[in-house]
């Protein structure tokens, strides 16, 4: 059954990998709507809204579970993958960056208008990245040299080149010795070499904290918590830090209580520490809407924000102002965190998720939409074998 779908797969133009590199790292990543994983031995998984070609496959044909997807490029040679709202960039081991998706705003960086590119299509403006970030229609890439390029939706100057007119193609930034960057909902950050922390685009919820007194900034500004952090994040419209002790911070929105801390609802321009019920060392902060989840350096994993589409995996209920222990509480290696939808990889490979599933970005049902997914259900993947069987969750 195996070499017959290898056997279609290819007759339809897709490049399956093969385990060339037994040493890969596992990747989850989630879109607005849809989500993509790399297994142990380099195949691309896909699942969820695919119509404007986010997925690869060729086609705009909603994907309700797991199958290889991104035709075109061997995910043997991919080192990262950065979904946004409804775009998706490949970084290749090379350094050149494939994409594809929507191009309503130019994010697929080719040049032009067309409205979208369903296989990855490699973008010729760019070499030697070694970073990549997307966000609700802007990207970013990051250069060798520590040069930030960027293109897409502009209407908020989250491109930062001084205008609000939308690029198709990547522009250099007038930034040097960047060694990370980070895209927000319409805005975005960028940190250099010496901790300087800048910031552009939207900032009517204080996600760029005081630098524009809640206006659009149209370039790089350096921000106020410069040397403070040496890890930043972006959720919608939210923004993180994590100092040299691994404690978490957060400023921007807070409607639905997103800053983790039990301050009311509103927004705050100033960072506030997230409040854990315990001591907790963030490793790694994952954002992207209203909901987020941070990896602590000892593997436990916490998520606060909304739950009312049941990203959390318990039930919907009222957003969480302090951070939970996930549940399930032990055995997680990852996460990723979506529009409206939560991914969890238990340490033997399978993946989990919860949340909304309109356009079947859970991947979990094979003949079944349920809007609300509200505990863990099993997609049928496990990247350590790269296999995908059937769930049966209907």
């Amino acid at each position: 059954m195996k070499a017959l779908v290898l056997v279609i797969l290819l007759l339809f133009g897709c490049v399956f990998s093969t385990p060339a590199n037994a040493d890969l790292p596992l990747l989850i990543r989630a879109g607005g709507s849809f989500g993509y994983a790399r297994s142990a031995e380099g195949t691309i998984w896909v699942w969820g809204d695919n119509g404007r070609g986010q997925l690869g496959t060729g086609n705009t044909a909603r994907v309700r579970t797991p199958v290889p997807g991104a035709y075109g490029i061997d995910g043997n040679e991919v080192l990262d993958i950065a979904c946004g709202n409804i775009a998706v960039l490949f970084l290749m081991k090379d350094g050149s960056v494939y994409t594809c998706g929507a191009n309503n705003y130019g994010q697929q960086g080719q040049g032009d208008n067309q409205s979208f590119i369903k296989i990855p299509t490699h973008i010729p403006y760019l070499q030697n990245i070694t970073k990549i970030a997307c966000g609700f229609g802007q990207c970013l890439a990051l250069d060798k040299d520590g040069h930030v390029w960027s293109w897409g939706r502009n209407s908020n100057g989250q491109i930062g080149n001084g205008t609000k007119k939308s690029q198709n193609q990547p522009v250099m930034l007038s930034l040097s010795n960047i060694v990370d960057i980070q895209c927000g909902g319409k805005f975005c950050m960028a940190m250099d070499s010496e901790g300087n922390i800048y910031g552009w685009g939207d900032n009517e919820f204080g996600q760029l904290l005081d630098a524009s007194r809640g206006s659009n900034i149209l370039s790089p500004t350096l921000l106020s918590i410069s040397g403070l952090y040496t890890q930043i994040a972006c959720g919608g419209d939210t923004a993180f830090g994590v100092d040299s002790e691994g404690i978490l911070w957060a400023w921007g929105r807070n409607d639905y209580l997103q800053l983790g801390t039990v301050r009311a609802k509103g927004y705050s321009n100033v960072p506030l520490q997230v409040q854990f019920p315990e001591s907790v060392v963030t490793k790694e902060i994952k954002a992207y809407n209203a909901h987020s989840a941070a990896i602590s350096d000892d593997g436990g994993l916490w998520q606060w924000g909304s739950v009312y589409h049941g990203q959390m995996g318990i039930g919907k209920q009222p957003s969480r102002s302090v951070p939970i222990a996930a549940s399930p509480e032990s055995n997680v290696i990852d996460c990723a965190v979506g529009s409206l939808q939560s991914y969890v990889l238990l340490d033997d490979g399978t993946l989990l998720s919860a949340g909304c599933n309109e356009y079947s970005q859970t991947g979990a049902f094979k003949h079944r939409t349920d809007y609300y997914v509200l505990s863990w259900e099993d997609t049928g993947l496990n990247l350590n074998t790269g296999l995908w069987m059937d769930p049966k969750n209907d």
